[in-house]
């Protein structure tokens, strides 16, 4: 059985490397091929069972991804103000200036949908009379719907494909809206009463996290503290927390059921594990519930079941069996969960601590415990190392030492307690309910100082560049569990880690110059990247509602490619591209500034050098801080034999002028002015500047239908082709002597389905 399973398996994994779903009629005929051959050769029809897995396996991927991809919202609704009825299945996110509701779109523009579409929706500077819609209940909104894609960049997060995952369909924000049927759920009720505890307690963020699964009331600052100290798995529920329930419910029902059945023939008619297992089960079903049937705490409760239902029946079946057959259940449920970071994370924890239990004998004498805990701590974190560092771009050292003294307390204190605290809230004891929840975050409340300062620790979080290949680092932790010498084992760790250092210096010794255009959605941000450092030009958006492209994209960029920038270029001073300034100048304080205020004026006869780019100043003519679109800063790079001209938003007035002057605009390559607006880019201007290739900057959302159907018409007569951040993401230049190469290495032509440009 498990060998057919490990088929399916396998063929459904096999789908995620598909460019497209494959098709039925394509599925068809492979199974007839498959049938036909084994038919024929007589060598092959012992494997035919396993080839019918394969396929199996194949069609379950390709028909969930093609239902996903089929569910999308239709073009003619995105883009434009549309009235939509949506039932709310998600307790919504309130901030100060926003709300951001999800839940089941019904019917658009009064038509029934055939499949009801899943949409994540904004309410920016909502009306203050009106509550927040209410997990159950029926609006009406009038919204602006756009397709489900986040920006791609080297270093950042794929926010696409983690909608894929989530099976989202759709984003947007809303207008206005009006309530129109239904009552709260039970989860948002609860969720309600929780919130008038808010002010009373000092730590309600996490103890509302570990209750009810919610994180809106965490602050920044708490989730970086927990994030760089390794504790960040403990502050939503997840499969530990589920486990841990289980496990207590376990421990006292049979231990009660055990002192009730005191007379021997009782405790022998009596099946105290059956009862203790079969309320473990609704116990963990329903703390599921609390926390909406996430992902993550389905997955744990699945993989719970399995195994119950391997002990009822007494089946003596391996752990690593017991673990495949919990996954292949879970992508059952959760067809789409590989596309989320927590589900291989669970499952490489998992397969880390039955590999322990295989490969190392059982501790025992003095301290056992403690000794255990540490070294599964210890164990866990250098196993998921590389997970870690792909996903969350680093790697706290200390995590280990938090873990194994927060973990304890979390476990017998706070979520017993918080637990505690929210089942007499249900039963109406609100006073008792709320002296519960303060004992339960007295230790937190402790542990808090403590945190903040190794937090705030540099040597103690290495940064995911300082580690290596990820590939790498998997080899060599194989290495350090395959029971070979030690010898051998130093060996392959000193090969890597003499790698990592010649690889360092290759870098630093590279003279390839790189011009990386990212995607920023509606805005601008260029690297120019040689060896290990690097200029930049422009930097994004900056929001009113916290945070800023220079967080988001530009920053885990440099990281990524570990660059360090030595100068920066502001084209003028709107906030798509002066917004993260002053983030990459808290982080770089070094760098020397050009244009819109910040440290030298921007002006048309500068000219400089830098490595193998020389760079030109071609408008304003007088000095200016660049605050209107037409005192953008126009920048010329010449690489080896290649040019490449950034215009920032000048308009037609501005093009006019620099014709007028007879400025060298000549170049290779084009950035298109103002993101492709029809303000620019005029017939006469493009066929001066006579480009090879033509690069737009914009948002695949963006409301001012930027790149403007005239724009793209130009282009066209003048045979110069349009390559677009918005649809493939960020666009990288390779220049080689006086070769120069252009490609999108996040483009969805190249790559899975699930990386489909919508």
């Amino acid at each position: 059985m498990d060998r057919w399973l490990c088929a399916a398996l396998a063929g459904y994994a096999l789908t995620f490397t598909f460019s497209k779903p494959m098709s039925i009629q394509q599925w068809v005929i492979l199974a007839t091929l498959v049938a036909v051959v084994s038919w024929r050769y007589a060598l092959l029809r012992p494997y035919a069972i396993i080839l019918g897995c394969v396929l199996c396996g194949i069609a379950w991927g390709s028909g969930n991804a093609y239902l996903h991809q089929n569910t999308l919202i239709f073009d003619e609704n995105l883009n434009k103000p549309v009235s939509l009825q949506m039932t709310v299945t998600e307790i919504t996110q309130v901030r100060p200036d926003f709300w951001r509701i999800q839940g089941e779109i019904q019917s658009i523009e009064n038509q029934l949908l055939s499949r009801s579409a899943t949409a994540r929706l904004s309410w920016y500077e909502p009306p203050a009379l009106v509550i927040p819609p209410q997990a159950g209940t029926t609006w009406q909104f009038r919204a602006r719907l756009k397709a489900p894609q986040g920006v791609r960049n080297d270093g950042g997060f794929l926010y696409h494909r983690y909608l894929v995952g989530q099976q989202i369909h759709a984003l947007g924000s809303i207008r206005s809206g009006t309530f129109v049927a239904g009552e709260p759920n039970f989860r948002q009720q609860l969720f309600n009463q929780l919130n008038y505890f808010q002010p009373e307690l000092q730590q309600f963020g996490i103890l509302q996290a570990l209750t009810l699964g919610e994180r809106q009331a965490l602050s920044d600052e708490q989730w970086q503290t927990y994030q760089r100290t390794g504790l960040a798995h403990l502050i939503a529920i997840s499969g530990l927390h589920l486990t841990l329930v289980a496990g207590g419910v376990l421990w006292l029902f049979r231990t009660l059921l055990r002192y009730q059945a005191r007379s021997r023939r009782r405790r022998e008619t009596n099946n105290s594990w059956f009862i203790a297992t079969c309320v473990a089960l609704v116990v963990t079903f329903f703390y599921a519930g609390l926390a909406g049937f996430a992902t993550a705490t389905v997955r744990a409760f699945v993989m719970f079941s399995v195994v119950i239902i391997h002990k009822y029946f007494a089946l003596h079946t391996p752990p690593s069996r017991v673990l495949l057959r919990a996954v292949a259940v879970v992508i059952v449920v959760h067809p789409l969960a590989p596309l989320q970071s927590g589900f291989w994370l669970s499952v490489a924890a998992v397969a880390t601590i039955l590999l322990m239990n295989w490969r190392w004998p059982i501790i025992s004498g003095r301290w056992q415990s403690i000794r255990a805990l540490w070294r599964l701590e210890l164990t866990l974190t250098f196993a998921m190392w590389p997970l870690t560092a792909m996903w969350f771009d680093g790697l706290p050292l200390l995590a280990p030492l938090t873990n194994l003294v927060v973990v304890p307390l979390v476990t017998f204190w706070v979520l017993p307690l918080s637990l505690l605290g929210l089942l007499m809230l249900l039963l109406g004891s609100d006073g008792i309910s709320l002296g519960l929840l303060r004992i339960a975050e007295v230790p937190l409340n402790y542990a808090e100082p403590l945190l903040n300062y190794l937090s705030k620790l540099t040597w103690q979080w290495v940064p995911a560049h300082l580690t290596g290949p990820i590939i790498g680092l998997v080899v060599v932790l194989i290495t350090w569990v395959w029971p070979w010498r030690w010898y051998w084992k130093l060996s392959c760790t000193a090969i890597f880690g003499f790698g990592l250092i010649i690889s360092h210096q290759l870098q630093q010794q590279n003279t390839l110059v790189r011009l990386h255009i990212l995607d920023v959605d509606q805005g601008s941000a260029i690297v120019i990247a040689q060896a290990d450092e690097a200029v930049i030009v422009d930097t994004g958006a900056n929001w009113e509602l916290g945070g800023n492209m220079a967080e988001r994209v530009i920053l885990p960029f440099l990281r990524h490619h570990q660059l360090t920038p030595i100068y920066g270029f502001v084209s003028h001073t709107d906030n798509d591209h002066e917004g993260g300034v002053t983030t990459i100048s808290e982080q770089f304080p070094a760098m020397r500034w050009y244009g819109s205020g910040h440290g030298l004026p921007c002006v048309a006869g500068q000219t400089g050098q830098w490595r193998q780019v020389t760079w030109a100043i071609l408008h304003p003519r007088e000095v200016t801080n660049n605050r209107y679109n037409d005192d953008s800063c126009v920048l010329k790079l010449m690489i080896g034999g290649t040019s490449i001209l950034l215009p920032g938003d000048i308009t037609k007035r501005a093009e006019r002028a620099l014709l007028a002057h007879i400025a060298p605009i000549q170049a290779d390559l084009l950035v298109l002015p103002h993101h492709g607006s029809n303000s620019s880019s005029e017939s006469y201007f493009l066929q001066s500047v006579a480009p090879q290739v033509a690069i737009a900057s914009r948002g695949r959302n963006n409301a001012y239908g930027m790149v403007a159907e005239q724009v793209k018409q130009r282009l066209e007569e003048l045979s110069i082709p349009l390559l677009d951040t918005a649809r493939g993401g960020q666009i990288t230049v390779t220049f080689a002597q006086n070769k120069w190469q252009v490609h999108q290495p996040w483009a969805g032509k190249n790559r899975a389905w699930f990386d489909a440009d919508n």
